[in-house]
């Protein structure tokens, strides 16, 4: 009788145990993912509240917050002498400002995005709250936004700032009287102002002690002082409530309209050694801030100089300086001590010559070698040859030229030891070449000849055509190539029109640096043509060079002269093979400050990418 009980027993644990496995075959999903920000229950002081004057402020959410990176993207205006000290207690946020309040001041406090939900970190985006410490709440406003000059990139994280004041030297010397801080588009709104004029800057500042230091904090201003004011507009229609009261709809109109700040660096003298290397014995590499053509000088420490010790070689912008060691006695050794001269400005921007002492280490990492002899034969026979390095590549550009660059400064080239040939039929045959030294870099030349397109050619370099300072000589270069068919470019013609000023039409890469491919100076209306381009998507823009010289220039805050003004052709270029592209560029009256450059085959596959998933979600 007990066994059939234990049965019984083990068949009704074997039953349940079967059907709840398979009830729970996988753990609790938990349910769908919170994506709801918090929100604000109650605030002390309320929304818009008049005659509060603690300087703590407190926000009850409906749930837990956390405020990381808070400190960085709080802005109270007008803005604090000292940080506000933010905590979190329960479900609240308590902001001590860390200051007695100013009398009769509306007080703006704006969050960003910096209080996001304990769980899932869902940001409460655009939470603002303004109070009075007086009887009346301020309720003008100044709204637009900060883009890069040259690029008309939006700038992120810049500081509006706004004085009542009329004197040009406040931005040096004191603190704004309202701040505002723009967002990832750009965008900014200086709100609660009280009905006054306002002088109107953003800066980037290194220093954050909002005030403008020329050289190291960008700028940008506007050229006019901002009046804000409202304006309610009544709506056409009115209506009655059930107590027979007039009803006035309508709506508030805020003048001005949003404003476009272009936001530059100044041309500033601040020439400083920045960074000086030793990467390999024979260089020592120095980077400066600016410019040092004309006003750097080297001189050894720690040991004699002899005549032809070194070889300067200096970058396209003069600001980097390669000194090529080529004395042996001198490059051998593991420290080594320079005094370095160059111009420098004091306070009263008189030039002297600044003096820097550098100290440079260099230690060999000797490699283990299975084979001693074999590897020292190694090296001796390879320090004794280097490799010039060339552009040439299958499908050669016709607009293109050859370039022949030495790893080490040139002391000789025996230019007879070149030879260009042209297949013709089945045979190569020689022709002729023009060879220029490159005018910046002395260890490169340029080889130019009137390409043929679809054309075969050769190209043979006799070993020790090249000796370079160190006595080492270049290995032989034996290349063939082809010419690119005529049918392989496009071409691009724009019809421009509306030219008031001399104009610099650009043709850049679209790439995120934007590299100059053709520039195109116009001074008047009519065709202007890029050719040679390779089959590829291109962006177009338009430099507005009032001064003439051919180049974008910055603005100049003492001054009050603005940055050249740029503008973007608004499409993306695609340029087919054996194809040209026309079309008109009526260049705006007035400044545009878009840059929202359409691509035509990327929108429409965004299009079909849509529709796929429409369908797909359909079927379902």
């Amino acid at each position: 009788m007990a066994n059939k009980i234990l049965l019984l027993i083990l068949i009704i644990i074997g039953y349940l145990s079967f059907f709840t496995s398979c009830a729970n075959i996988g753990m609790p999903s938990g349910g769908l993912k919170d994506t709801i920000p918090p929100f604000v229950l109650h605030s002390v002081p309320a929304f818009n509240q008049t005659n509060f004057t603690d300087q703590k402020v407190k926000l009850t959410f409906n749930e837990f917050v956390i405020v990381e990176g808070l400190n960085d993207k709080f802005v109270v205006s007008p803005p604090t002498a000292k940080r506000p000290i933010f905590r979190t207690k329960g479900k609240s946020l308590i902001v001590d400002l860390n200051e007695k309040l100013k009398a009769n001041t509306t007080y703006s406090l704006d969050f960003k995005d910096g209080v996001s939900d304990n769980n899932e970190k869902n940001p409460l985006r655009n939470l603002r709250l303004a109070f009075s410490t007086g009887p009346t709440v301020d309720s003008l406003r100044i709204v637009g936004f900060v883009k890069d000059a040259f690029t008309l990139e939006p700038i992120h994280g810049a500081t509006i700032m706004l004085y009542k004041g009329t004197s040009d030297t406040l931005i040096y010397t004191t603190r704004p009287d309202f701040i505002a801080k723009t967002d990832g588009q750009g965008f900014f709104a200086v709100t609660n102002l009280p009905a006054d004029t306002f002088q109107i800057y953003s800066l980037s500042s290194a220093s954050g002690n909002l005030k403008f230091t020329p050289g190291a904090d960008s700028i940008a201003f506007y050229n006019t002082r901002i009046a804000p004011s409202a304006k309610f507009i009544p709506a056409k229609d009115t209506t009655y409530n059930a107590a027979d009261t007039l009803v006035v709809l309508g709506r508030t109109r805020f003048s001005p309209e949003p404003l476009y700040l272009l936001r530059f660096g100044e041309a500033f003298f601040d020439l400083r050694l920045d960074k000086y290397t030793h990467p390999s014995r024979k260089i020592v590499d120095l980077t400066f801030t600016q410019s040092v053509s004309d006003t750097f000088n080297i001189e050894p420490v720690n040991f004699n100089a002899t005549e032809g010790w070194k070889y300067t070689e200096m970058s396209a912008k003069s600001d980097s300086v390669r000194i090529w060691l080529t004395d042996s006695t001198v490059y051998s050794k593991d420290t080594l001590i320079f005094k370095l001269t160059y111009l420098q400005q004091d306070s009263l921007k008189e030039y002297y010559a600044k003096e820097d002492t550098v100290r440079l280490f260099f230690t060999d990492i000797v490699q283990p070698a299975k084979n001693k002899r074999k590897e020292r034969h190694k090296i001796e026979k390879d320090t004794k040859s280097v490799i010039i390095n060339t552009n040439i590549k299958a499908g050669f550009d016709v607009y293109s030229k050859i370039t022949l660059e030495s790893p080490e400064p040139v002391e000789s080239f025996d230019t007879t030891k070149i030879m260009l040939y042209e297949k013709k039929d089945t045979t190569y045959k020689q022709i002729k070449f023009k060879l220029t030294p490159d005018s910046i870099n002395k260890r490169k030349y340029e080889i130019s000849h009137p390409w043929k397109y679809a054309s075969k050619y050769k190209i043979l370099i006799d070993s020790a055509a090249i000796q370079t300072i160190y006595c080492n000589y270049s290995k032989e270069i034996k290349q063939e190539f082809k010419t690119q068919e005529e049918e392989h470019y496009g071409k691009i013609l724009l019809s421009i029109k509306n030219v008031t000023v001399p104009t610099l039409i650009q043709l850049l890469s679209n790439e995120k640096n934007e590299a100059v491919l053709q520039t195109i100076p116009v001074t008047k209306d009519g065709l202007i043509t890029f050719r040679f381009l390779e089959p590829k998507k291109y962006l177009i823009k338009a430099i507005f060079d009032r001064n003439h010289n051919g180049k974008w220039d910055t603005g100049d805050l003492k001054k009050g002269i603005p940055p050249e003004e740029v503008m973007y052709y608004l499409s993306v270029v695609k340029v087919r093979s054996n194809w040209d592209i026309k079309d008109t560029w009526v260049l705006p009256s007035q400044p545009q400050f878009s840059k929202k450059i359409i691509d035509e085959e990327l929108e429409a596959q965004k299009l079909k990418d849509k529709l796929r998933k429409h369908k797909k979600s359909s079927a379902f």
